[in-house]
């Protein structure tokens, strides 16, 4: 499973080119019907644009969407498709909301425009990269918990919660490529006692990026 981005928070940015104001809204989103629900939300709240321009880009399964929204065909949506495809960004949704200030811009002008719109909304909203991960349960007696919990510092990951009952429960997110090397350390550590299961595989967001 190959790692890929999507935006770390939803966002604004605007920008006036020769006098037309455009105003870009960026948000993650999780399926098609979030992102459609997303557009129409902007959409409504700048009801007296004249245009709405939008793009979406979700990751499984795979749907890429763009919507001009009057401009000239190819000069607005997808300019801002190609910029999540240059990112490698998923999960994804964008309206470029313009209102017109009477100079046209020509299609290699709004080209630009949207582009320079998709850009600086997914510069401002940050970049979380998702990772192939792995949920985890891990048992151990109570004399182990204070090494347990040094040896789970040297890992990426977080911990979900602890329980403790008869023996110490801690349920955990491990990058998927520790996995193997967490097994290991804690079978050396506990000479075997620790038992770790394996309870969900998915991607998830590790680090965010500036």
């Amino acid at each position: 499973m190959e790692s890929y981005y999507v935006p770390a928070g939803e966002i604004r940015t605007e920008f006036v080119e020769r006098k037309s104001r455009f105003i870009t809204t960026l948000a993650r989103v999780h399926s098609v019907e979030e992102a459609e629900a997303f557009i129409k939300r902007i959409k409504a709240e700048f009801p007296d644009a004249t245009h709405n321009c939008a793009a979406y880009r979700i990751k499984a399964p795979l749907v890429e969407r763009f919507f001009d929204d009057g401009e000239p065909g190819g000069t607005a949506g997808m300019p801002m498709l190609d910029v999540f495809k240059k990112e490698n960004l998923f999960d994804v949704a964008a309206v470029v909301t313009r209102y017109f200030g009477g100079i046209l811009l020509g299609a290699g002008g709004l080209v630009r425009a949207y582009s320079k719109g998709a850009a600086d909304g997914v510069s401002k909203a940050g970049l979380a990269l998702m990772e192939a991960g792995v949920e985890l349960s891990l048992q151990c007696g109570y004399p182990l918990y204070d090494r347990v919990q040094r040896l789970l510092e040297n890992f990426s990951g977080e911990i979900l919660s602890t329980d403790f009952s008869d023996r110490v429960i801690i349920h955990l997110i491990l990058k998927e490529q520790e996995e193997q090397q967490l097994k290991n350390q804690l079978a050396d550590l506990s000479a075997g006692t620790a038992i770790l299961e394996v309870k969900n595989r998915f991607f998830h967001p590790f680090k965010t990026l500036d």
